[in-house]
Formats: structure tokens, sequence, C-alpha cells
């Protein structure tokens, strides 16, 4: 069997490694060197607790002020405004602390075997040198931003 994998972020490199090791013959294109595309801004953590959703109440809060701020790290190029609003409207809808409870839920459902599944993924490989399990600490200022 011969397989084209388009994309060599984690998905496609992690998918042309299974189909390999299924005996396929595979062939894995993308533009740049892999992993350096969305792949690239995790800095190879895997934090499988890490799903609580991006936009919660205290996010939509502080947008504002994130957008008039240059030292902070919210971004928007104007002209797209008028495009993204209803994305963020319906985004809005899903930041109430139910819905971001329930997200985030879901989300677990997920990841629950990502570490593990990156293990096996790395097995037989040199990658698998640079694995290696860690605790992942999470500081907040008080209960309310926990």
């Amino acid at each position: 069997m011969r397989v084209v994998v388009i994309g060599a972020g984690i998905v496609g490199v992690s998918s042309a490694l299974w189909l390999r090791r299924m005996g396929a013959e595979v062939t894995l294109i993308d533009r740049d060197a892999p992993g350096q595309g969305a792949s690239f801004g995790n800095a190879g953590v895997l934090a499988a607790s890490a799903v609580r959703p991006s936009i919660d109440a205290g996010a939509i809060r502080a947008a504002p002020g994130m957008l008039l701020d240059r030292d902070k790290p919210l971004f928007l190029r104007w002209s797209y405004l008028p495009k993204l609003l209803p994305w963020l409207l319906r985004a809005a809808r899903h930041a109430g602390r139910a819905e971001v409870a329930r997200i985030g839920a879901a989300l677990g459902e997920l990841v629950t075997d990502a570490v593990a599944a990156h293990e096996a993924l790395a097995r037989g490989t040199e990658a698998a040198a640079y694995l290696a399990r860690s605790d992942y600490v999470y500081a907040y200022p008080d209960a309310r931003g926990l």
C-alpha cells in the first residue's frame, strides 16, 4: 500500500509512523520542516490536564484591555473584526461557568490517553529518549482564578 500524508505536524507524522509500522510505503509532504506549523507552539509539552477552554468570562472581560495594550498577549487585525465577530459571539455564549466545565470535561476525555499514546508512538525511535513523565503545576492567585 502506498500512502501520501500531507502535513508534517504531530498528526501527520504520527499517521505516517503508524502507517509505516503497518507496512505501508509512506511519503510525508509539508512545505516546511516537520513540526514547524501548528505543532510548533506547544514546546513539546503534553499537558493532558490543560483542557480548560481559553474563552471564559474572565477572558472576555480582560480582552478589551489586552487589545489596547501592546504589551499584552492578544492581537487583532481590526479589519478582520467583521468576519470574526459572528464566531466571537457564538464563543461568548459558551463562556459561562457551567459551559466551561462541560467543555473542559469533554476535552479531557479526548486527551486521557495522550501521554501513553505518544509513548507508544515514540517506542522504537530516537525520539523515545526525549520523553520524560513529570508533574505539571498550575499556580493561581486565588480560588477565583482556579
